[in-house]
């Protein structure tokens, strides 16, 4: 039900000069966003780790945080986006290696928030397409079975009912865990770990889909944030070449650092 992540250091006022001089455009050179200075790590939980998704040492009650919990279905989201991705593109040995199952700790840390929540989870549906793929079935099965597991996460997605501040909350969480695993995957412009890297393709794509799902109203509300929200989101796509990339990338995990700050200013400020 805790969920461990990184703790923003002021990130409001660390951010806010450097904006001003930046001009807060989102292809901005990655040395204009200070990267390490805007998150503290502390020290870990005991019991608990991971690959890498939510690092840290502060704990956030899952049951009752829906921003930290969005995001936490979002990273989940994004593993399986990018999997099937790579599945459709040909790279099957690669999309298994992204498919989760109810066994692993980034699901299993949230069975308690379902739980608490009263929430039904979605484990069977994962298994099913984890199965499928790692089974070599057909395609048709593993279609169906992502479909029908998309439909099942959505049923324990509280974002409908989430105020749009808080969504861009979420969303600047999945940017900072993006930007973690980007870090990973590109060292000084060469690809280092290819899995890290497509993570965080699969991150920055469904925090840009997170969009689309704000209620009606709240889009009305945030309508000035949404939309630099999603101008800012759409400027790191460039960082992801390609899904598999080899050699060197022309990427900066440093950008998505920054774009994660600015979006906690536009929801700050709705």
């Amino acid at each position: 039900m805790f969920e461990k992540r990184k703790v923003w250091v002021g990130v409001g006022s660390a951010l806010a000069s450097s904006l001003v001089v930046a001009s807060a455009s989102a292809d901005q050179p990655a040395s204009v966003y200070p990267a390490t200075a805007m998150v503290a790590p502390g020290p870990m939980m005991e019991g608990e780790g991971g690959e890498g998704e939510g690092e840290g040492a502060v704990s956030v009650n899952l049951a009752e945080n829906d921003a930290q919990f969005l995001a936490q279905l979002g990273l989940i989201r994004g593993h399986l986006w990018v999997g099937m991705t790579l599945y459709e593109q040909g790279h099957i040995e690669m999309a298994k290696t992204h498919m989760k199952h109810p066994g692993d700790e980034l699901y299993a840390g949230l069975v308690s928030a379902f739980e608490a929540r009263g929430l039904p989870g979605f484990a069977d549906e994962l298994q099913a397409l984890a199965d499928a793929v790692n089974n070599d079935n057909s395609r048709a099965v593993v279609e169906n079975a992502y479909s029908a597991l998309k439909q099942a996460i959505s049923v324990n997605e509280p974002v409908a009912e989430m105020t749009a501040g808080d969504v861009l909350k979420s969303i600047s969480s999945m940017l900072i865990t993006a930007a973690d695993e980007y870090a990973i995957g590109i060292n000084e412009g060469k690809v280092v770990n290819v899995h890290e890297y497509q993570d965080a393709y699969g991150f920055q794509q469904i925090a840009l889909a997170r969009l689309e799902a704000i209620s009606a109203a709240e889009q009305q509300r945030g309508e000035a944030a949404i939309a630099e929200t999603r101008r800012i989101i759409e400027g790191l796509t460039a960082l992801w070449p390609t899904t598999t990339p080899e050699g060197t990338v022309e990427g900066d995990a440093s950008r998505i650092y920054g774009a994660a700050s600015r979006i906690e200013l536009e929801a700050n400020s709705i």
